[in-house]
């Protein structure tokens, strides 16, 4: 079975980025939540208007957004090296266990654009768990657009800690996998994960559950 995951909030603590943004503004917090939430915010509306540019481009723009919102002063070369900052987030310490569920065939399944998830999974060292990633260059849109989640096989598991990605797999007929990281309720669209889990340690009972009921 092909196991897909999230990338950003799911194997990579997007929080870690905290520490790159100390030195432009005292309120590091605010403006990594804000930016996030305008990354996400231009994906969905690309996807929604049919257009396409590189995760990495829209994680620009949404970095000069936030900062001219909070009136942060950048150069090119200081947005360029927080926009490169993504490639370094810190991995959650449950990634690990990933080596326990290498019977299944284990890919990334991302927003990240191909050159910005090659750098990531290099250098955070995620992608020696991987066999391959799947990047939104190859459907030439972004998630939640059913068009990504068809890049892989009919039958696999998305697993994700954000509720929007489980609604998005779930409506492209993909199973999925609710990572809990932090608390939060499923959207109100009707969706049910197939499993939720925890943590990342949580996945393998939960995998062999989930096999041996699908068994013939």
């Amino acid at each position: 079975m092909i196991v897909a995951f999230d990338i950003y909030g799911t194997l990579l603590d997007v929080a870690s980025l905290t520490r790159a943004l100390s030195p432009y503004t005292d309120r590091p917090s605010e403006f990594l939540t804000l930016w996030r939430a305008k990354q996400l915010e231009y994906a969905f509306m690309y996807a929604a208007m049919g257009k396409y540019e590189p995760f990495s481009s829209i994680t620009r723009r949404a970095l000069m957004y936030t900062a001219r919102r909070m009136g942060v002063t950048l150069t090119g070369n200081e947005a360029d090296m927080l926009v490169e900052a993504w490639t370094m987030l810190e991995p959650y310490p449950d990634v690990e266990a990933l080596g326990a569920i290498r019977e299944h065939r284990l890919v990334a399944l991302t927003n990240g654009d191909r050159d910005m998830v090659d750098r990531t999974l290099g250098r955070t060292g995620v992608g020696r768990y991987l066999d391959g990633a799947y990047t939104s260059d190859m459907a030439g849109t972004f998630k939640p657009s059913p068009r990504i989640y068809r890049l892989v096989e009919e039958g696999s598991l998305l697993v994700s800690s954000n509720p929007w990605d489980i609604a998005g797999a779930h409506h492209a007929g993909l199973r999925t996998c609710y990572l809990d990281r932090h608390g939060l309720p499923m959207e109100e669209l009707d969706v049910r994960p197939t499993m939720v889990v925890r943590s990342l340690y949580e996945l393998h009972d939960a995998l062999r559950t989930l096999t041996r009921g699908s068994a013939p």
